[in-house]
Protein backbone atom coordinates (compact mmCIF):
# COMPACT_ATOMS: atom_id res chain seq x y z
CA UNK A 1 0.00 0.00 0.00
CA UNK A 2 1.00 3.23 -0.28
CA UNK A 3 -0.34 6.16 1.33
CA UNK A 4 0.25 10.32 1.11
CA UNK A 5 -0.35 11.95 4.22
CA UNK A 6 -1.15 15.50 4.39
CA UNK A 7 -0.08 17.97 7.03
CA UNK A 8 -2.51 21.31 5.69
CA UNK A 9 -1.48 24.57 6.30
CA UNK A 10 -2.23 28.37 4.78
CA UNK A 11 1.30 29.03 3.52
CA UNK A 12 3.32 25.24 3.73
CA UNK A 13 1.54 21.96 3.25
CA UNK A 14 3.93 19.36 4.47
CA UNK A 15 3.66 15.99 2.81
CA UNK A 16 4.90 12.72 2.68
CA UNK A 17 4.66 9.38 0.44
CA UNK A 18 4.87 5.77 2.76
CA UNK A 19 5.29 2.13 1.13
CA UNK A 20 3.76 -0.08 3.51
CA UNK A 21 4.41 -3.54 2.87
CA UNK A 22 3.89 -6.33 5.20
CA UNK A 23 6.95 -5.95 7.39
CA UNK A 24 7.82 -2.48 6.54
CA UNK A 25 6.89 0.58 6.26
CA UNK A 26 9.04 3.71 4.46
CA UNK A 27 9.10 6.85 3.30
CA UNK A 28 9.43 7.04 -0.08
CA UNK A 29 9.59 10.54 -0.65
CA UNK A 30 8.41 14.01 1.31
CA UNK A 31 8.29 17.82 1.44
CA UNK A 32 6.78 20.92 1.39
CA UNK A 33 4.92 22.98 -0.73
CA UNK A 34 5.06 26.80 -0.50
CA UNK A 35 2.12 29.00 -1.39
CA UNK A 36 3.44 32.04 -1.22
CA UNK A 37 1.01 33.62 -3.45
CA UNK A 38 -0.49 36.87 -2.77
CA UNK A 39 -4.34 35.68 -2.80
CA UNK A 40 -5.91 32.97 -0.99
CA UNK A 41 -7.53 31.71 -4.35
CA UNK A 42 -3.61 31.70 -5.78
CA UNK A 43 -2.64 29.87 -3.03
CA UNK A 44 -5.50 27.20 -3.32
CA UNK A 45 -5.23 26.96 -6.98
CA UNK A 46 -1.26 25.97 -6.03
CA UNK A 47 -2.52 23.30 -3.77
CA UNK A 48 -4.60 21.22 -6.12
CA UNK A 49 -1.84 21.68 -8.68
CA UNK A 50 0.83 20.10 -6.32
CA UNK A 51 -1.68 17.61 -4.93
CA UNK A 52 -2.34 16.48 -8.37
CA UNK A 53 1.32 16.14 -9.17
CA UNK A 54 2.02 14.45 -6.23
CA UNK A 55 -1.03 11.91 -7.00
CA UNK A 56 0.38 11.20 -10.99
CA UNK A 57 3.55 10.56 -9.42
CA UNK A 58 3.35 8.18 -6.58
CA UNK A 59 -0.29 6.79 -7.09
CA UNK A 60 -1.73 6.31 -3.63
CA UNK A 61 -4.34 3.95 -2.88
CA UNK A 62 -5.13 6.04 -0.05
CA UNK A 63 -4.56 9.63 1.51
CA UNK A 64 -4.14 10.99 5.35
CA UNK A 65 -5.14 14.40 6.38
CA UNK A 66 -4.83 16.40 9.77
CA UNK A 67 -7.87 17.34 10.58
CA UNK A 68 -8.04 20.96 12.07
CA UNK A 69 -10.13 21.10 15.40
CA UNK A 70 -8.83 23.87 17.17
CA UNK A 71 -6.99 27.52 16.22
CA UNK A 72 -6.25 30.28 18.73
CA UNK A 73 -6.98 32.42 15.32
CA UNK A 74 -9.82 32.29 13.45
CA UNK A 75 -8.68 34.02 10.42
CA UNK A 76 -6.55 31.18 10.08
CA UNK A 77 -9.05 28.30 11.25
CA UNK A 78 -10.87 29.61 8.25
CA UNK A 79 -7.78 29.62 5.67
CA UNK A 80 -6.71 25.87 6.54
CA UNK A 81 -10.11 24.73 5.98
CA UNK A 82 -10.29 26.04 2.67
CA UNK A 83 -7.06 24.43 1.60
CA UNK A 84 -8.87 21.57 3.20
CA UNK A 85 -11.34 21.42 1.33
CA UNK A 86 -9.36 21.74 -2.25
CA UNK A 87 -7.35 18.62 -1.12
CA UNK A 88 -10.67 16.59 -0.18
CA UNK A 89 -12.19 18.02 -3.54
CA UNK A 90 -9.09 16.97 -5.72
CA UNK A 91 -8.84 14.16 -3.92
CA UNK A 92 -12.82 13.25 -4.79
CA UNK A 93 -11.74 14.09 -8.66
CA UNK A 94 -8.71 11.64 -8.53
CA UNK A 95 -11.80 9.20 -7.05
CA UNK A 96 -9.12 8.93 -3.58
CA UNK A 97 -10.26 7.72 -0.96
CA UNK A 98 -9.33 9.67 2.31
CA UNK A 99 -8.82 9.51 5.69
CA UNK A 100 -9.17 11.99 8.31
CA UNK A 101 -7.40 12.28 12.10
CA UNK A 102 -7.20 15.16 14.46
CA UNK A 103 -4.01 15.89 16.13
CA UNK A 104 -5.02 14.09 19.54
CA UNK A 105 -5.34 10.73 17.26
CA UNK A 106 -2.28 10.89 15.32
CA UNK A 107 -0.54 11.52 18.75
CA UNK A 108 -2.37 8.90 20.70
CA UNK A 109 -1.73 6.07 17.40
CA UNK A 110 2.34 7.19 17.49
CA UNK A 111 3.09 7.71 21.06
CA UNK A 112 -0.19 6.29 23.23
CA UNK A 113 -0.60 9.65 24.81
CA UNK A 114 -2.78 12.29 22.86
CA UNK A 115 -1.34 15.28 24.58
CA UNK A 116 2.16 14.45 23.99
CA UNK A 117 3.64 17.52 21.95
CA UNK A 118 5.41 18.21 18.80
CA UNK A 119 8.87 17.26 19.91
CA UNK A 120 7.74 13.80 21.15
CA UNK A 121 6.31 12.67 17.79
CA UNK A 122 8.95 14.11 15.81
CA UNK A 123 11.49 12.21 18.00
CA UNK A 124 9.13 9.45 17.23
CA UNK A 125 9.25 9.38 13.82
CA UNK A 126 12.62 9.74 13.65
CA UNK A 127 13.45 7.42 15.32
CA UNK A 128 10.93 4.87 13.45
CA UNK A 129 12.66 5.75 10.15
CA UNK A 130 16.17 5.81 11.27
CA UNK A 131 16.67 9.24 9.64
CA UNK A 132 19.45 10.91 10.78
CA UNK A 133 17.91 14.09 11.00
CA UNK A 134 14.46 15.66 11.48
CA UNK A 135 13.39 16.66 8.07
CA UNK A 136 12.67 20.22 8.09
CA UNK A 137 10.43 22.59 8.03
CA UNK A 138 8.37 21.03 10.84
CA UNK A 139 5.36 20.33 8.45
CA UNK A 140 7.37 17.47 6.71
CA UNK A 141 7.94 15.53 9.72
CA UNK A 142 4.48 15.90 10.83
CA UNK A 143 3.01 14.73 7.19
CA UNK A 144 5.01 11.69 8.21
CA UNK A 145 3.30 11.10 11.25
CA UNK A 146 0.06 11.79 9.71
CA UNK A 147 0.41 9.12 6.78
CA UNK A 148 2.40 6.84 9.49
CA UNK A 149 -1.26 6.90 12.20
CA UNK A 150 -3.31 6.57 9.12
CA UNK A 151 -1.59 2.97 8.46
CA UNK A 152 -1.64 2.10 11.28
CA UNK A 153 -5.20 3.23 11.68
CA UNK A 154 -5.98 0.82 8.47
CA UNK A 155 -4.04 -2.10 9.91
CA UNK A 156 -5.93 -1.33 13.39
CA UNK A 157 -9.51 -1.67 11.44
CA UNK A 158 -8.68 -4.60 9.39
CA UNK A 159 -7.38 -6.44 12.52
CA UNK A 160 -10.80 -5.81 14.37
CA UNK A 161 -13.01 -7.17 11.80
Amino acid sequence: MIILGIDPGTTRIGWAVLKATKNNVKPIDYGCWETNKTTQGQRLLKISKNLNQAIKEHQPSIVAIEKVFFFKNAKTVMSVSEAIGVIILTLEKNHLPYIELTPLEIKRNLIGYGRADKKDVQKTIQCFFSLEVMPKPDDIADALAVALAGINKLNDSKTKH
